[in-house]
């Protein structure tokens, strides 16, 4: 789905006007109906997580749906070529859903079973 596409869901299930939504997060209502119209790119991850927050969505999913790389994510990129190279590994397969999902819950599995002293290395 696209980002405005979905921007544009999310504010219609809130009973939300375009410039009430746009007031709320601190943006000009033109800007917002040419985001949701398509006509726009999505805007900064900041204003992405005003918009989230407003109307109680998952930022994680539209940062996503706009194609942006979150901040957090980005520094871990920075800090460790071994991620980049997951990742570029990961983007040259075509792996089913099913996979992704157990290697994240491996993932996840692997980070609770460590001790203490190993999660903030």
């Amino acid at each position: 789905m696209e980002f405005g596409k979905r921007l544009r869901e999310l504010r219609k299930q809130k009973n939300i006007s375009q410039r009430d939504l746009a007031t709320q997060v601190g943006i000009d209502f033109t800007y917002l109906s040419k985001i949701e119209g398509g006509r726009l790119a999505p805007p900064s991850e900041e204003v992405i997580g005003h918009i989230a927050q407003v109307l109680e969505a998952d930022e994680n999913e539209l940062i996503n749906l706009a194609g942006k790389v979150p901040k957090d994510l980005k520094a871990v990129l920075e800090e460790s070529p071994q991620a980049v190279e997951l990742l570029r590994v990961l983007s040259e397969r075509k792996l089913p859903d099913e996979t992704y999902r157990k290697m994240l819950d491996l993932a996840r599995q692997s980070d609770t079973n460590q001790p203490d002293n190993q999660k903030n290395k």
